[in-house]
C-alpha cells in the first residue's frame, strides 16, 4: 500500500536517516523504534506524504486510505465526544443531511411539480448509498469504540471541550479507527490510555485487517501488536522480522557477532604485524613480508564499523535521609471534588523500601490519592500521618509542562538548587543528556522527552526518603525508561508511582493499590499477582449463557447431533484430550511463573525478569487460543 525507496531526510547538516527501503502492506504489523530524536515522527510524516524526502521516492497504492494519529492529537472541537468520533464518517453524515432535506422538500411538493420525479430519483439514490454504507451501524460502532477507549455512555454525549487533552486524544483515536483506514500509523497511542483501554486497543489491533505501524515506548504493547521491528538509530534503518523481545535479543546477538568478528581480525592482524616487524628487513623474507602487508591491508578493510551505542540517561537517586519504618499513612481517608466521593475510607500505609504502584481507570482518583500522600490535598475525612523524619519528593504528571518556557534549562535548576548543588548542576544535567550548549536552551524549544528529563533532574536536587511519582515515563524512550526502572529498583527508600506502564510495574512494584468504584483496594503482591486477580475477576463477572428448558435443550441437542462416522468422533475426542493436556501443561507453568514474578528478588536481575514476563505473556496468549480451539471442538 505504501512503498518508500532509498529515502533520506536531513535537517541542516544533520542526517536524520538515509537508505530507507520500506514497504507497508496489508496485514503488516510493524513497530518503529529508536531513541528520542532519531527521526521516527519525521519518517511517519514522510510516509503519509506530509513532507517530501531529500532523496528517494514514495509510492502510494491506488485506493489506499491512510489513518495517522500524531503524538499531539488533542485539538479542540465544538461538539460532543460522539460527534467528534463521527467526524470520521462525514460522507454518511452529508448524505443523511441531504436526504432529510429532500424528505422535507417532498412533504411540501405538489403532485404536478415537474421536480417531483427528479427529487424522488435522488432520494432513492441517496437511500441506496446510505444502505450500502451501512448507515445504521455507524453510530453503534462509534459508541462501541468510544466505550472501549474508556468513555462511558453518558460521557459520549458531553461536550468534548470539557475533557482534558488526554481524553481528547482518545476521541481523535476513536475517529481514526472509525474511518476504516487501509493503513494505520500511530505515534505514541498509549501515552494517555489506562490499562483497560490499552488492552482494548491491543485486541482491536489484533482484528484490524489493514497495515499497522506503531511508535511506542511501551514494551508490553509492542510485544502484543507487532511482529516486525523497524529500527531507526544513528541515521541507520534496520528491519527485524520478529517481535520486540526477540528483536532485543537478535540485536544483542548481532552486536556480539560483529565484535567477535573484529576481535578475530585484530588477532590475525597482530600476528601478521609481528612477522613483518621481525622479518621485514631481511632480504630472504622480503617477499613474504610484503605479502603479509597486503594481507594486513585486506583484513583491515574487512573490519566492521560497530555503531556506537546510543547515549542514555544515567543517574541514581541520592541516598535517602534516615527515616523510621513508616513513611506515610492514611487512615479512613475520603476525598471529593463535588457531591460524590472520589474514594472513601482509604487505609494506606507506605513503609521504607516498599515500591507501590497505584493503578485504576483514568478518572478513578489515582493522582488525587498521590497528591493527598504528597500533602498537596487535604482529605475530606480521615487522617494523614507524616512522621517528622519523612522527606517526600513529588513528581507531578504534568511537571514537564510546568517548566517556565522563557527560562533556560540551567536557570530552571538554579532556581531550586541549594548552594552545595550549584557547582555541580552542569554535570548533573549531563547525566540527563543535557550537555554543552543544551543547558542554555529555552524550555519552550525542548522536545517532550527533553522536558521530562529536566523535570526528573529537578526532583533529584532534594534528598528524599519517599518518591511520589505520577506517570514519570511519559515521553521517555525505551533506554531512558530502563535506566529509570533500574534506579527505582536500587533506591532503598519508599516509592509510590502512578503509572500505566506495565513493564515498569512488573520490574519495580512490590505491591499494588487499585482504585475501583470509589474504593482503595490493596494487593499484597506485585503486578503479576494483581493482573492474575483482575483477570480472574473478569472471568467471574462474565455473563453466563441463558439456561434453556430441558425440552428445548433436548431438541437443540438433537438438531446438533453429528452425522459423521464414529471414527471422526474418535479423532475429535483424541484432539480434545490433546488440547486439554496442553492447557494443563501451560497453566502449570503459568502458576510457576506467577510465583516467581511475585518474588521481589527476581526484579533485581532485570534481564531474567524480562525473560520471565515474556514467557508469561506468550503462554497466556497461547492458552487463550487453546481454550478457543477447545470450545470449537
Amino acid at each position: 500500500m505504501i512503498h518508500l525507496q532509498d529515502c533520506a531526510c536531513s535537517f541542516g547538516p544533520r542526517v536524520l536517516f538515509e537508505g530507507v527501503d520500506w514497504t507497508i502492506g496489508p496485514g503488516d504489523r510493524m513497530a518503529l523504534v529508536g531513541p528520542n530524536g532519531a527521526g521516527k515522527t519525521t519518517l511517519l510524516r514522510l510516509t503519509i506524504g506530509e513532507i517530501t524526502p531529500d532523496r528517494g521516492t514514495r509510492v502510494l497504492a491506488r485506493g489506499s486510505r491512510i489513518g495517522y494519529l500524531p503524538q499531539e492529537a488533542a485539538e479542540r472541537f465544538e461538539g460532543t465526544v460522539l460527534e467528534r468520533a463521527l467526524e470520521a464518517r462525514r460522507d454518511v453524515k452529508a448524505l443523511r443531511e441531504e436526504l432529510d432535506a429532500l424528505h422535507q422538500k417532498l412533504s411540501n411538493i405538489a403532485p404536478e411539480d415537474p421536480d417531483l420525479a427528479k427529487s424522488l430519483d435522488r432520494a432513492g439514490e441517496l437511500q441506496h448509498r446510505l444502505e450500502h454504507l451501512a448507515e445504521h451501524t455507524v453510530e453503534p460502532e462509534a459508541r462501541s469504540i468510544l466505550s472501549g477507549l474508556g468513555f462511558s455512555t453518558r460521557d459520549q454525549d458531553r461536550p468534548l471541550a470539557e475533557f482534558s487533552g488526554g481524553w481528547r486524544m482518545r476521541a481523535a483515536l476513536a475517529a481514526l479507527l472509525l474511518s476504516d483506514p487501509t493503513v494505520l500509523l500511530l505515534d505514541e497511542p498509549t501515552n494517555h490510555l489506562d490499562l483497560p483501554a490499552m488492552e482494548w486497543l491491543e485486541d482491536y489491533m489484533e482484528d484490524f485487517g489493514g497495515g499497522l505501524v506503531v511508535v511506542s515506548h511501551d514494551r508490553v504493547f509492542l510485544d502484543r501488536v507487532a511482529d516486525e521491528i523497524c529500527e531507526l538509530e544513528g541515521g541507520r534503518w534496520t528491519l527485524y522480522a520478529s517481535g520486540f523481545t526477540q528483536y532485543l535479543e537478535e540485536k544483542e546477538r548481532r552486536q556480539d557477532q560483529l565484535e567477535s568478528h573484529n576481535q578475530q581480525l585484530d588477532r590475525k592482524i597482530a600476528q601478521l604485524n609481528r612477522f613483518v616487524e621481525r622479518f621485514g628487513a631481511k632480504n630472504t623474507k622480503a617477499a613474504q613480508a610484503q605479502s603479509k602487508r597486503k594481507m594486513i591491508s585486506r583484513l583491515q578493510s574487512e573490519r566492521v564499523v560497530i555503531p556506537r551505542g546510543q547515549k542514555t540517561v544515567r543517574f541514581h537517586f541520592p541516598r535517602p535521609p534516615h527515616a523510621g519504618r513508616t513513611l506515610l499513612e492514611l487512615k479512613g481517608a475520603s476525598f471529593s471534588y463535588g457531591l460524590g466521593d472520589v474514594f472513601a475510607d482509604a487505609d494506606v500505609r507506605i513503609e521504607r523500601g516498599e515500591k507501590v504502584a497505584i493503578v485504576g481507570a483514568n478518572g478513578a482518583g489515582k493522582t488525587t490519592l498521590l497528591r493527598i500522600l504528597a500533602d498537596q490535598l487535604e482529605p475530606r475525612k480521615g487522617t494523614r500521618e507524616i512522621p517528622p523524619l519523612t522527606r517526600a519528593a513529588y513528581f507531578a504528571q504534568h511537571a514537564a509542562e510546568t517548566l517556565d518556557a522563557d527560562a533556560t534549562v540551567l536557570e530552571s535548576l538554579e532556581r531550586v538548587a541549594s548552594p552545595e548543588w550549584r557547582p555541580r548542576l552542569r554535570s548533573h544535567l549531563g547525566q540527563f543528556l543535557m550537555t554543552g550548549d543544551d543547558v542554555f536552551k529555552r524550555c519552550r524549544v525542548l522536545s517532550g522527552g527533553e522536558r521530562q528529563r529536566v523535570a526528573l533532574a529537578l526532583i533529584l536536587l532534594s534528598p528524599a526518603n519517599v518518591l511520589l511519582l505520577d506517570e514519570p515515563t511519559h515521553h521517555l524512550d525505551l533506554a531512558s525508561k530502563e535506566v529509570l526502572e533500574e534506579a527505582l529498583v536500587q533506591y532503598p527508600g519508599g516509592v509510590v508511582v502512578v503509572t500505566h506502564d506495565r513493564s515498569l510495574m512488573v520490574r519495580v512494584a512490590t505491591r499494588v493499590i487499585e482504585i475501583r468504584d470509589g474504593r482503595v483496594i490493596p494487593y499484597p503482591g506485585g503486578y503479576a499477582d494483581y493482573e492474575a486477580a483482575r483477570l480472574a475477576r473478569g472471568r467471574e463477572s462474565a455473563p453466563e449463557p441463558p439456561t434453556a428448558s430441558p425440552a428445548v435443550a433436548r431438541k437443540a441437542a438433537a438438531e446438533r447431533k453429528p452425522t459423521a462416522p464414529k471414527r471422526d468422533t474418535g479423532r475429535r475426542e483424541r484432539e480434545v484430550k490433546k488440547v486439554e493436556e496442553e492447557i494443563v501443561r501451560r497453566e502449570s507453568r503459568l502458576r510457576e511463573l506467577e510465583a516467581s514474578l511475585a518474588d521481589p528478588e527476581i526484579y533485581r536481575d532485570g534481564p531474567r525478569a524480562k525473560d520471565l514476563l515474556a514467557e508469561y505473556e506468550r503462554l497466556r496468549s497461547e492458552n487463550e487460543s487453546l481454550w478457543q480451539k477447545l470450545q470449537e471442538l
